[in-house]
């Protein structure tokens, strides 16, 4: 009976890891909604990526490179554009009083610069909000690669 109880106990082990592999866990804690507030401002990460999100729904970036694999010729691309905050379920923020749990970042420009849009997906954990910049939902990200947003008179 107690080799049953081990057996078991190590199933259960093996699935909750499992199931955390499956849920997409990274760095960066659970997905977190956010209002325009939380988010308008500058983020960066200690490889050096730059992103200041500015009201008026446009950004500035320098280095995403440093924070996202991009297609060839989208850094240049990625260095100005338009976001759009996106809520959890209907991919629309609402638009009393938005809130989100992701950002695209759609560049300036032609339009076949379209392909370099980046997916901001939005995060919390003890240290606070974070970014996860990613060209595909479904990627996570490392620690080291997501974006932290400065305190206020340090941007």
């Amino acid at each position: 009976m107690a080799s049953r109880c081990v057996r078991s106990i190590r199933s259960f082990g093996a699935l909750g890891i499992s199931a955390l592999l499956l849920s997409g866990c990274s760095a960066g804690g659970p997905s977190f909604e956010a209002s325009q507030d939380d988010l308008v401002g500058s983020w960066s990460n200690p490889k050096g990526a730059r992103l200041v999100i500015e009201q008026g729904e446009t950004f500035r970036a320098e280095k995403l490179t440093k924070a996202v694999a991009v297609q060839d010729g989208c850094a240049e691309a990625l260095s100005s554009g338009k976001w759009l905050l996106l809520g959890d379920h209907t991919g629309v923020a609402r638009t009393s009083d938005p809130q989100g749990s992701a950002i695209d970042l759609h560049p300036n420009g032609r339009s076949e610069t379209l392909a370099c849009s980046v997916l901001a997906k939005i995060a919390k954990d003890r240290a606070g909000i974070n970014l996860c910049l990613v060209e595909d939902e479904d990627q996570t990200c490392a620690g080291g690669d997501l974006l932290r947003k400065a305190p206020p008179g340090r941007g």
